[in-house]
């Protein structure tokens, strides 16, 4: 391909990525109402609540095979264009939703949806990338800048939608719908740069998934082998799940303590247009805290909701709790939004093209897998206990969880590209 041609289709991939993400990396204008919409007008309970998220993880494991199918046969852009309009149908069902199992459904298709722009986004963004000794940190800049833009659309659309739930609870959720369907459109206009420079032979489904597997197996299989890598996955994993299942916590306890709708949409607006700030400060995080990145932002996570469930739990002054409510919210913020951009330059650093795709794809089971295992604990914990109660069982269990895991990744994590070993980075073609 003409090198001019080229450059302008990764300018322009690298254009829209952020644009793209600012309203299409997740479900903006429904978390900040999910908890009391699914509550109070859909009748599901908080456990089943978090119990559908560990449904949506294992549903997401179960599609990877087949989504690594159809990114392989349809392309990095067409797989995101699909994922964008199986989101808007899952709203479309939430929509609906009259019980617990309508809510499974919506899982469903929503784990296929989220699960192929998992695999596609980033990837598109890595090859649209020229190569660079900082290619690292140009993806890291552009992702940031998507991100951090995101968490200000999703803050808006938090404190917008806290009002208007108020006024009629199906409202949020119709614009939930016509966002999705505006970065489903945007996600269009994105070019296929493999695609162009290596057309792909057309191989039967049977074939296709023999590859697939096989790739699969290369992917655990190195895994298996890197130390380094295997530690990364598993932090990745268990943090990720964290962070899903005390989003609920904290929905579900600002529902408990009586807050309205409104002020809720205020504290949770403010939640995530800290984590956009916050996002932008993942370099300076990185270099330095180093290799103790990940365990930080851990603990930050879980001893946050050790400090909420004893803070709920001592009846002191409730303008004190919200205080301290107030203060744990940003911690939380600072740590996810720092998480949210490092995560995908740790699996960077250990990639080339022919390996991304698989530690992707690896990450999305394991991250899910976590997901759901801490989901499944959290549910049943709610289920026989009080929110105050399950905030402080759960983080004290979560932070014993973070330490072990910082002893095993020790020495192995947040090193540069060039100071990894090749076994570390390379697969054996």
């Amino acid at each position: 391909m003409d090198e001019k041609k080229l450059a302008k289709i990764r300018k322009n991939n690298m254009k829209i990525y952020p644009i793209y993400k600012m309203i299409g990396l997740d479900w903006v204008f429904y978390y900040g109402i999910r908890v009391l919409f699914l509550t109070q007008v859909k009748n599901i309970s908080a456990a089943d609540i978090v119990l559908a998220g560990s449904f949506y993880a294992f549903f997401y494991i179960i599609f990877q095979i087949s989504n690594m199918v159809l990114i392989e046969k349809i392309g990095k852009k067409k797989s995101i264009v699909l994922g964008q309009f199986l989101n808007l149908i899952s709203m479309g069902i939430i929509l609906y939703c009259p019980n617990f199992s309508w809510l499974l459904a919506s899982q469903v298709l929503c784990a296929m949806g989220f699960g192929l722009k998992g695999i596609a986004e980033s990837n598109l963004l890595t090859v649209s990338i020229p190569k660079a000794k900082k290619e690292g940190e140009i993806f890291s800049r552009i992702d940031s800048r998507g991100y951090s833009k995101f968490c200000f659309v999703g803050a808006s659309s938090v404190l917008i939608s806290g009002f208007l739930y108020a006024f009629n609870p199906y409202i949020p959720i119709v614009l939930c719908m016509i966002v999705n369907l505006i970065a489903l459109i945007i996600s269009t206009n994105f070019i296929d740069i493999e695609r162009i420079e290596n057309p792909k032979q057309n191989k039967d489904f049977k074939n296709e998934i023999i590859d697939i597997l096989k790739d699969l197996k290369e992917g655990f299989k190195f895994i298996l082998h890197s130390k380094r890598l295997r530690a990364l996955l598993i932090m990745l994993g268990t943090m990720w799940g964290i962070i899903d299942v005390f989003a609920t916590y904290q929905e579900t306890l600002l529902k408990e303590l009586n807050i309205p709708s409104y002020y809720i949409g205020f504290m949770l607006a403010g939640f995530q247009m800290l984590v956009g700030i916050f996002s932008t400060k993942s370099n300076s995080f990185n270099r330095k805290y180093k290799n103790r990145t990940l365990t930080y932002i851990g603990l930050m996570l879980t001893i946050g909701s050790v400090i909420l469930g004893i803070t709920t739990l001592l009846k002191i002054p409730f303008e004190i709790q919200l205080m301290i409510i107030t203060m744990v919210f940003i911690l939380r913020a600072y740590a996810k939004g720092i998480y949210q951009v490092l995560k995908k330059r740790y699996m960077n650093n250990f990639s080339n093209n022919a390996i991304l795709p698989k530690i992707y794809s690896v990450n999305g089971i394991m991250a899910n897998l976590g997901r759901m295992i801490i989901g499944i604990i959290a549910s049943a914990i709610l289920r026989i206990t009080s929110i105050q109660n399950s905030l402080l069982i759960l983080g004290i269990v979560c932070t014993i969880m973070v330490i072990i895991l910082s002893i095993y990744s020790k020495n192995k994590l947040g090193l540069k590209p060039e100071k990894y070993t090749e076994k570390d980075i390379c697969i054996k073609q």
